[in-house]
């Protein structure tokens, strides 16, 4: 494993993690509650069984993969979101002041041609 996948590999064990927690939590809820005697209608699997699908669930490179699309999805959250900041705000950004030089070489151009 590449120690760069490393984040993506926790971010996408963290999900996967996640998801076995709450079913464990409420698998044990409902075992604890027939155990003390109130009647309850829920089923619940055995742990034994929620680790089994845990494991059948996922690969380390398929939590990786997660983990790289995730933060792929929030680092383009964030930058549409500083896009619509920045536009809003009307602040100058590095491809308007390229935009303006360019533009000013091309009439510079023009001045310079028409003086000669």
């Amino acid at each position: 494993m590449d120690m760069k996948d490393l984040q993506y590999f926790f971010d996408g064990l963290s999900g996967t993690l996640d998801e076995l927690f709450d079913e464990l939590y409420s698998t044990l809820v409902v075992k604890g509650k027939k155990k003390m005697g109130q009647e309850t209608t829920e089923e619940s699997p055995q742990v034994s069984e929620l680790i089994r699908r845990t494991r059948e669930k996922e690969s380390v490179a398929e939590m990786i993969a997660k983990g790289k699309q995730g933060q792929e999805e929030l680092i383009s959250a964030i930058g549409a979101e500083v896009k619509k900041i920045l536009s809003s705000a009307g602040i100058v950004t590095r491809n308007d002041l390229a935009r303006v030089v360019r533009r000013m070489d091309e009439i510079e151009k023009t001045l310079a041609k028409k003086g000669e």
